[in-house]
């Protein structure tokens, strides 16, 4: 499915990886611009800690679909789950899980880090679309999957409504991801006319079928000649509907459209390829990464897990001076002191006299410990033994496209992760010299887990029985 988005027959919007590198390059910047405005910091630190939380809270988030949603299947309502079968075997990638709640902003929306991926669908919607027009909500969430977009998409938004500051700092690759996304939408259905009334249903509601969708689309030509209908766009995540809709009817117009749409439907017609099942595929040497990118992963959860350290154990330094004379106090943009008790949660720090958590103190000098380089290691080890526990990988494996699993592709225990990364951080230079020769390190070995290839295994199980 990766060729629909690569080489010279690439369904990518122009300029949307340049968009995606762009916003990468300066969301740093932006973010701290905007807190400037508001008076709020936004640092390295703040951005780590959030990359790090969001991933737990999407995951989290996401298993509790399974309380408060139905999943669908050939069982259970079958009309719709034939839509998403048909669909992802036009695009020759696996099924996702398909759940329908109740949900009054969003009709469908795609979440998840890696398969398999789940795709919602709101039972409030689900009745004003058409099948036709079911097809193209459907399929344009298949390709932000296909296109790997909910990697980070899930992290920014786990409902599918962004904020207005996700807006104004990821803004220019969201928009050009919907466009990339609506070109898939519309090979999924096969009809311009589908597609229109789709979006205007999704953009107005049942209202949608009132109004003339031709007339609609050409409302595109006016907004084009005024630059503050074109300045307002720049504000949102998701392109105008009009704009859109006559995105969309250039792309029918082209070559690539029609190179493209004979092989979506042809393939419509098969099976979509199964993800590996766990009781039958086992982990191989072949699945596992190489030394050189579970180092990359390693060395970008360093960055994290410092950045973190640093957050938590805010005036540290100014601890260990505590016998100085205090200088005097200074004041934030917003009024407030540096040196007044800051709180996160049952964390209370006093900067110059230590820190409570939970009502126990921590003393000056061992907040500097904790604070040091040579702890780092020890921060590594239980931030990666939780959060393998909770999600399966750290924010660095989510990266590289690694994942921590037992050999039979089920999720490791907590056990296994705690044992796990008590042997990394005892025998860590060991591993270190031993990782160039194997592809299952020591403590990969003797806690019964694998790092894997995400890719891998779904190469794995796209190739025929």
């Amino acid at each position: 499915m990766r060729d629909l988005f690569r080489g010279p027959l690439s369904l990518t919007y122009r300029g949307e990886r340049l968009a995606f590198y762009l916003t990468l390059l300066f969301a740093l910047p932006a973010a701290a611009a905007i807190g400037f405005v508001i008076h709020e910091e936004v640092g390295i630190s703040q951005v780590a800690l959030f990359l790090v939380i969001a991933m737990v809270y999407v995951t989290l988030a996401r298993g509790r679909l399974v309380g408060t949603s139905v999943r669908i299947h050939e069982s259970q309502y079958p009309q719709v789950f034939a839509i998403v079968k048909r669909c992802a075997a036009a695009m020759g990638m696996p099924c996702p899980l398909v759940f329908v709640r109740e949900d009054y902003h969003t009709p469908v929306l795609a979440v998840g880090f890696g398969e398999p991926y789940s795709l919602v669908i709101s039972s409030i919607w689900i009745e004003h679309f058409k099948e036709d027009e079911l097809t193209f909500m459907i399929g344009r969430e298949l390709g932000h999957i296909a296109a790997d977009h909910t990697r980070l998409t899930s992290l920014l938004s786990v409902n599918g409504n962004e904020n207005v500051i996700v807006s104004l700092v990821f803004g220019a690759w969201l928009r050009k991801m919907e466009l990339t996304c609506d070109r898939i939408g519309l090979l999924c259905c096969g009809s311009l006319d589908a597609a229109m009334r789709a979006i205007a249903i999704a953009s107005f509601g049942h209202f949608g079928r009132k109004i003339d969708h031709v007339m609609f689309a050409e409302q595109s030509r006016e907004m084009a000649a005024d630059s503050v209908f074109k300045i307002g766009e720049w504000i949102g995540s998701v392109p105008y509907a009009t704009t859109r809709v006559d995105q969309m009817r250039s792309f029918m117009r082209s070559n690539l459209y029609a190179l493209h749409e004979e092989r979506f439907v042809q393939q419509s017609a098969a099976e979509p390829p199964s993800l590996p099942q766990y009781t039958e595929v086992e982990v191989t040497k072949k699945d596992c990464s190489g030394w050189w990118r579970r180092f990359g992963a390693a060395m970008l959860d360093v960055f994290v897990v410092t950045a973190i350290v640093q957050t938590l154990f805010l005036g540290a330094r100014h601890a260990e001076n505590a016998e100085a004379p205090a200088p005097p106090p200074i004041h934030t943009k917003a009024g407030a002191k540096i040196d007044e008790p800051v709180t996160w949660g049952p964390i209370t720090v006093k900067p110059g006299t230590g820190m409570l958590i939970g009502g126990v103190q921590i003393a000056p000098s061992q907040i500097a410990a904790a604070a040091s380089w040579p702890a780092v290691p020890i921060w590594l080890g239980i931030y990666s033994m939780l959060l393998v526990a909770l999600v399966g990988q750290t924010p660095g494996m989510l990266v590289a496209g690694l994942r921590v699993v037992r050999p039979d592709f089920r999720g490791p225990s907590f056990g296994q992760c705690v044992w796990r990364y008590v042997l990394a951080m005892l025998l860590w230079p060991l591993i270190v010299a031993l990782s160039p020769f194997s592809p299952i390190c020591l403590h990969d070995k003797w806690s019964y887990t694998r790092v894997i290839k995400t890719e891998r295994v779904l190469a794995r199980a796209t190739l025929p029985a």
